[in-house]
Parts: structure tokens; C-alpha cells; sequence
């Protein structure tokens, strides 16, 4: 048995009224979607690089001529764009002579090396009057023609930062272009570096420790370090609390999403990716907006960060993930989350409603089986084939997962209970044999038998090496420790008088699937095919989704409104994504949707660069179904990775993702070459991954694979080609 019923029938009958659970999903999706929007697209507009050229001789700074004016002087300027990063040179001594009518000379006492000195200072002053301010400009003019270097220089006076679209961004406050204009790429790269790490750990600890102690230990790590990225003393102490931030990037997108998958009913599991998309692409439209009206880096900064201080009181709303505490074995407080869920939603279940839920399945299908076992003509009733039977018991033994060294480590008061429980269970699967033998009257009951005589010397194996639930080794004494350490720490204790209680309801029903690792994804070839596809869509569709983003600056129109563009689109683009899953699934929507996004971002290349709006509406076009294909994937990945080892897997899938997104600054500086490199790029691996998806099983109208048997056998036999089919009531099996 691994629940996988008897949780969505819990999670149904905790939220069949009231409105607490959907403010709960709400705040879950949110958590997911806004501060992650803010946390890895407001370098966007923070690390963005103004439009700029080298600063004038500061000679000619006291004179107060137009900005223009000097940069026409300046500056070369090649088809009506001047140099960014070149400048001629001015001879300060022929300057003053050319213009001696303008010149003050005065003589003034500094301090140096602890003695008065007496130095000459020459100076321009402007002139008094419109007259003569029209005749100095004209004199400058000639002055400066006349003594400039013939060929331009690197900029020797710093750089002159326009203020038209950025007030101040961190590239202007250090001066990061021109020799130092591959400083913001590497910062960009090197938050996603931070982000691949924490996908490990996170991904790790919440299937160790849990999702709600996960959710909030980054919740009280990330947002102290937002708010102190807004006040760096030199650029790389900002990207060193970038890496840093990059760490609780992905998985703070993840574990709420994944708490949210897990809690709600089977019905509204779909609703959970499009919410938080939707909320995703709401955070960037924001973004842009505060962005355009503050326009300066560090107040943007703080605006963004700040706010979220209120998100520590997620420790008194958000509950632990039922799903997870069955899958370690913890029974009555997955009942508890229920109840308590309901109690808010003004709805009273009776306590030990959840085990008795798990022994009327259980006995449902254990008549099943009878059924089977005692047909005369020896045909399979309740089931499709014989096969898909094999792949359930196939599925059961896969639950358990033996370790005989274990055993051997346990002392002897122990064992004595161990080989008395096990002789208990051994003594269970005889009398149910050989209450079967009774029922079977005919000959026709013979080769069921024969196969259940096969059967029982497995379930007695498996019933031997279900060792973990009851037995310790000394050597998981600091992992007990841990675990106590996290309890203690972000989770609500019980009460004493439930203690001896809840531990009778967990020992008596833990189906002993309690530990996954990573490793686990690559024991099982049917689990790590589907990671593998998996993991190659994440990385295209991570790459292209993020490309798309970080590209808006290239598209030839203002970068606000180029942002708030994508963020807009993609609000439709998840309503989209939401009616066609529901309709026809999963995996033929994410072939349609990455086929259309790749080839409109392909499309671009027939674009001219003068035609700047029609390139923005086919990346825009693009956008839209990328956006859309990302709603479809997190919902199918959280319906391929059975509960065990969802987090860690996710984890592990993203971390390869997350090498594929260090390339996104360098995809997106192809736009020095050809504005349309970046999207050919984009477009390529869209197709590429909509064409992989059709490798994986299709998840609609299927129940959550709860152990890793569960995941080994979903979609084991699915074809290309086939389509969705409707959900049968009457199958034994449903898989």
C-alpha cells in the first residue's frame, strides 16, 4: 500500500467547504512566485548599463557648456552613434592659449607632504550675457577643433552616464563599462552558480527534513541577505551576497510549489503551477513598474526587499506536507495537518479518520484479489491484463528496499521484537493462504495457486527485510539527532497525552517507504529515463525562458516597457496552459506549445534590425508560449517523481538546469553581432525540447506516485503516439 488513495480522499474530505484552504494555496503560490520574480529579475534593471561615453576634460567643466555640446566635441562618432569607450584627447595648455580671453589664473596654498606650497591655477570661467555666451560656444568650438589629437584614446577622464532612462544604476555608481563591462555578465552568471548549489541542499533537506523546515529556514536566510545586497561597499561584495542569494533561488520557487501540489486535492493539483505562474509573470509586471517610477538602484533594491519581512509569519500559517509525513511513516501527524486543515475550513473529522480510510482501501482491495484468485475459468476480473497486475506486485516490492547489515547491527532485545513481529506477519500471509486454498473449489484455481505459492516466498523476503521502521542502528544516532534538532526547532510539537498514541498509529500502519535518496533515481531505468528527459527540457526550457527575459534590453525599445510587455503576455499565456492541460493533457500541449515559441523565436532572423517592434512582437509571441510550456512542465514533473524523492529529484533536475543558465548572459550578449543571434539560440532549443517531451508519459487523470514502486511503473508501456484517455472508475488498478 503506499496511500496514494487514501490522501487524496483525506485532502477531498479536508477541503470539501470553506475558504481557508484556498487561502492557503494562495499564499503558498505567492510565496513561490513574487519574491522570486523580484529576487532574480531585478538585476535587470539594477545591473543596467546606461547609455554612455567618456567624460570631457574636466578643463572645459568649468565653462558650463550643453552635455551635447561637449560630447559632439569629444567624442567620434560613427553613423550618428557616438564611441562608448574612446574619446580624443585636449591639450590643456593649447586650450588655455586658444582661449585666453576666457582664462582665470589665480595662485592658492596646498598642503603637501606636511609643507605649504604655492600653486598656479588656471581656470575657464563662463561668460556674462547671452551675447557673449554665444560667442564663447563658438570660440570653444574652435579652440577645442583646433587642439584635440587627431585619433581617439581609451576615456582618461571617466565616463559621462545618461540620466534619460536610470537615474543610477550599479554599473554607473562603478563605473563597470567599457575594460570593466564584463563585470555585471560574471555577476549575473555567478547568481546562477549560487542557485545550482542550493538546489542540492534544499532539494535534500526537504525530504530529509521536511517542507514547511525547509520553506522556512530560507525564508529567515533570504531575506536578510536581500536587504543587505542594497548596501555593498564595492561591486564584488554585491555579487558575493548575489552568489549567496542565488543559493534560496530555485528551491524557494520549488518547496511552496511542491507543499501546494501535495496538500491540495487531486482536482485543483493543475491549478497549482498555472496560480503560480500567473503570480510569477504578476511579480515582473510590478517589477517593471516600480522600476520606471524609482529609476534608481538602491531605493529599487530596498523596495524590493524590504516588504518581505512580513513572510516570517508564515511560521504560524504554513502546515507540513501530509504526503511527506506518511512517506516517513508518520501517520497521525499527516491525520493532525487534515484535521486541522478542516477544523479552519469549520469542518470536524473524527481522529483516526485517515487509518480508517487506509483499512477500507485496503480491505477493497484484498476482496479484489480473492475475486481474482477464485474465478473458475481462471480469467483476471477488475484488471486490463495479467501484466499490469505482475507491474503492481512488481510496484509493491519495490517499496522496500532490503539492508541485511542493518539487522546484524541491532542488539538482541531488539531483534527478539523484530523475528517476533516478522513471525506475526509470516503467520498473517499463511492464514491468508490458506483461507484462499478453502475458497478455491474447482480446478480452475490451480495455476492462481501455483502463483501465489511463488508469491508468498516473496512477501515472506519482503516481510523480513522491512527492518527499518521497527530497528536502529548506532550508527544513525547523529541523523536522529538532527532530525530532533529540526523538530524542536520549526515544527509544532504534540501534546504528551497524543505522544504514546501517535507512535501506536504510525507503528501499526507505516508502510516502511520512509528513505529515498538521489541516488534512487538511477536504480530504477523506468524513474531515470523520465529524469533525464526531464532534466534536458528544464535546461532548454530554462535557457530560453531566462534568455527571453534578460533580452529585452536588446530589442531595440525602452527597457520598461519591454519588460512589462513580458510580464503581460504571460498572464494569458498560463490561463491558455490551464484549459488545454485539462482537456489534452500534458504532454502533446508542451510539444504544441515549446514547437510554436521556438519557431516564432526563429522567425526573428527575417526580421530587419529597422523593424524593432516587429522583432519585439515575434519574442513577445515567443514568450508567451515558453511561459506557457513552463506552467505545463512544473505540473507534469510534480506528477512523474513519486513523493519520496520529489524534492531531491526536482532538486537534482534544477541543479542540471542551473548549469545550463550560466550561459544565459553570454546568449544574450550575441546581440552585439546580430540582434536576432540570441533568439536563433532560443528558438533551437524550444523545438529541440518540445520533441523530447513526447518521450514521457502522459500524467493527466492519474493519481500522484507516492513511492518509488509507484514511479517505476507509471507509464512503463505508454505509447509516442497515444492520447489521453478518460479515467475508468471500475479498474482495480489505475496507473
Amino acid at each position: 500500500m503506499s496511500w496514494t488513495q487514501e490522501l487524496d480522499e483525506a485532502a477531498v474530505l479536508a477541503t470539501r467547504t470553506g475558504h481557508w484552504h484556498v487561502f492557503l494555496f494562495y499564499l503558498l503560490c505567492a510565496l513561490a512566485a513574487i519574491p522570486t520574480s523580484f529576487l532574480v529579475f531585478s538585476q535587470v534593471f539594477t545591473n543596467a548599463t546606461p547609455e554612455h561615453w567618456c567624460a570631457p576634460p574636466p578643463e572645459l567643466g568649468g565653462l558650463d557648456l550643453p552635455s551635447d555640446l561637449l560630447r559632439n566635441l569629444t567624442v567620434p562618432e560613427n553613423q550618428e552613434i557616438h564611441e562608448s569607450c574612446m574619446a580624443y584627447s585636449v591639450d590643456p595648455r593649447a586650450l588655455y592659449a586658444a582661449l585666453s580671453d576666457y582664462v582665470d589664473e589665480r595662485s592658492e596654498f596646498v598642503i603637501e607632504g606636511g609643507t605649504f606650497k604655492v600653486v598656479k591655477i588656471s581656470q575657464l570661467i563662463p561668460a556674462i550675457g547671452e551675447a557673449e555666451r554665444e560667442l564663447q560656444i563658438d570660440r570653444v568650438k574652435e579652440a577645442v577643433s583646433s587642439v584635440r589629437s587627431k585619433n581617439p584614446e581609451p576615456c582618461m577622464h571617466g565616463w559621462t552616464f545618461s540620466k534619460e532612462h536610470y537615474l543610477n544604476t550599479l554599473v554607473s555608481k562603478f563605473h563597470l563599462v567599457c575594460d570593466k563591462d564584463w563585470l555585471p555578465r560574471t555577476g549575473n552568471t555567478l547568481f546562477w552558480v549560487g542557485s545550482i548549489f542550493g538546489n542540492l541542499i534544499f532539494g535534500w533537506m526537504s525530504d530529509r527534513y521536511g517542507r514547511r523546515t525547509t520553506i522556512l529556514l530560507m525564508i529567515l536566510l533570504e531575506v536578510p541577505l536581500t536587504i543587505a545586497a542594497s548596501f555593498p561597499g564595492n561591486y564584488w561584495t554585491y555579487v558575493a551576497i548575489r552568489v549567496a542569494s542565488g543559493l534560496f533561488f530555485p528551491p524557494l520557487y520549488q518547496q511552496p510549489f511542491i507543499l501546494a501540489l501535495e496538500l491540495m486535492p487531486p482536482q485543483q493539483r493543475t491549478y497549482t503551477g498555472i496560480v503560480v505562474g500567473m503570480l510569477f509573470a504578476s511579480g515582473m509586471c510590478l517589477l517593471a513598474l516600480l522600476a520606471y517610477l524609482i529609476r534608481d538602484w538602491f531605493y529599487l533594491s530596498l523596495a524590493t526587499s524590504l516588504p518581505f519581512i512580513s513572510l516570517f509569519g508564515c511560521y504560524w500559517l504554513i502546515p507540513e506536507s501530509p504526503r511527506w509525513l506518511v512517506g516517513r511513516g508518520r501517520i497521525a501527524e499527516a491525520e493532525k495537518v487534515f484535521r486541522n486543515l478542516a477544523s479552519k475550513n469549520g469542518i470536524e473529522l473524527p481522529r483516526g479518520f485517515l487509518v480508517e480510510i487506509h483499512k477500507r482501501i485496503k480491505d477493497e482491495q484484498s476482496e479484489a484479489e480473492v475475486t481474482m484468485l477464485s474465478n473458475i475459468n481462471g480469467h483476471v476480473t477488475g484488471l486490463k491484463t495479467k501484466d499490469d497486475y505482475i507491474d503492481r506486485r512488481i510496484s509493491n516490492m519495490l517499496t522496500f528496499k532490503p539492508d541485511l547489515s542493518k539487522i546484524s547491527e541491532t542488539d538482541e532485545t531488539k531483534s527478539d521484537n523484530l523475528e517476533k513481529i516478522i513471525a506475526l506477519e509470516v503467520a498473517d500471509i499463511v492464514n491468508k493462504k490458506a483461507r484462499l486454498k478453502n475458497e478455491c473449489i474447482n480446478d480452475g484455481c490451480k495455476a492462481e495457486a501455483a502463483y501465489d505459492e511463488s508469491q508468498f516466498t516473496v512477501d515472506v523476503r519482503q516481510r523480513s527485510t522491512q527492518t527499518e521502521p521497527y530497528s536502529k542502528s548506532p550508527t544513525n544516532t547523529f541523523r536522529r539527532k538532527s532530525l530532533q534538532l529540526m523538530t524542536r526547532i520549526f515544527v509544532q510539537e504534540n501534546g504528551e497525552n497524543d505522544v504514546l498514541e501517535n507512535k501506536r498509529m504510525d507503528d501499526q500502519n507505516s508502510e516502511g517507504d520512509c528513505k529515498a535518496s538521489p541516488l534512487d533515481v538511477f536504480r530504477y531505468p523506468n524513474i531515470r529515463k523520465k529524469f533525464l528527459i526531464l532534466s534536458f527540457n528544464w535546461v532548454a526550457l530554462g535557457v530560453v525562458y531566462n534568455s527571453l527575459s534578460y533580452n529585452t534590453p536588446n530589442l531595440g525599445v525602452d527597457d520598461y516597457l519591454a519588460f512589462f510587455i513580458g510580464g503581460a503576455v504571460e498572464l494569458p499565456s498560463y490561463f491558455i496552459a490551464w484549459k488545454c492541460m485539462e482537456r489534452y493533457g500534458r504532454r502533446w500541449v508542451l510539444f504544441t506549445f515549446l514547437s510554436i515559441g521556438g519557431s516564432s523565436c526563429l522567425s526573428c532572423v527575417f526580421v530587419p534590425e529597422s523593424w524593432p517592434w516587429i522583432t519585439v512582437s515575434l519574442a513577445m509571441f515567443g514568450r508567451l508560449f515558453i511561459a506557457a510550456s513552463f506552467a505545463v512542465f512544473y505540473v507534469q514533473i510534480g506528477e512523474l517523481l513519486p513523493t519520496v524523492l520529489r524534492a531531491q529529484a526536482m532538486g537534482a533536475a534544477s541543479f542540471i538546469a542551473g548549469l545550463g543558465l550560466l550561459a544565459c548572459p553570454y546568449i544574450v550578449y550575441l546581440a552585439i553581432f546580430a540582434r536576432a543571434l540570441p533568439l536563433i539560440v532560443m528558438g533551437v532549443l524550444s523545438i529541440l525540447a518540445g520533441v523530447t517531451s513526447l518521450l514521457l508519459p502522459e500524467t493527466l487523470n492519474q493519481p500522484l506516485p507516492q513511492t518509488l514502486g509507484d514511479g517505476e511503473v507509471f507509464g512503463r508501456h505508454f505509447k509516442i503516439f497515444s492520447c489521453i484517455e478518460k479515467p475508468k472508475r471500475d479498474d482495480f488498478i489505475d496507473l
